[in-house]
């Protein structure tokens, strides 16, 4: 005779029941919520450690920046030209050294054989680059307290940007 015991436990494993479903809605939702939660999270993680200083490639250039705010009283007159930067390391537009508004930033690259000239504006985003046809706003005044500094002129005036930058044709520069 066997032990009642003995039978039960030599029996051998019963396989998977492959047509019926191994979950349940909730184990789906789970499967589902579980990877959105992990990229919200990294896209989270991304977006708060974002920094657009880390966009400014390059060598800082100098260039004379105001006080001048988009927003504030401005004035209506027109100026345009060719971005470029000079032999002793100038941002000029047109030929002529510019005022740029407050927060403006003008980086140079070396990219192949030739320097790439890259102008910011205060959000941090690429408003200009090199050999670029540009329309600027803005009034010309006393160079004043520029007058010494790094790529001003030692008297006489200059422009003073009071606008976005815009881009134009080498038609529409030459005619302003």
């Amino acid at each position: 005779m066997s032990d009642p015991d003995t039978s039960e436990t030599t029996q051998a494993p019963r396989p998977p029941d492959i047509g019926r479903r191994t979950l349940t809605p909730f184990g789906y939702a789970v499967c589902v919520a579980v990877p959105l939660v992990i990229a919200a999270l990294g896209f989270t993680f991304l977006y708060l450690s974002y920094d657009k200083e880390d966009l400014v490639d390059g060598t800082v250039v100098p260039i004379l920046t105001s006080d001048w705010e988009p927003g504030d009283p401005a004035q209506q007159a027109a100026f345009g030209g060719e971005l470029t930067l000079d032999d002793d390391g100038c941002v000029r537009v047109g030929g002529d050294v510019v005022v740029w508004p407050k927060g403006y930033e003008a980086t140079v690259q070396r990219v192949g054989r030739s320097d790439q000239l890259k102008l910011y504006d205060a959000d941090r985003d690429i408003v200009g680059r090199s050999e670029e046809v540009v329309r600027l706003g803005g009034g010309i005044g006393d160079v004043g307290d520029y007058a010494g500094r790094a790529c001003a002129p030692s008297s006489g005036e200059i422009f003073f940007v009071q606008s976005d930058v815009e881009h134009a044709s080498k038609e529409q520069a030459s005619k302003e």
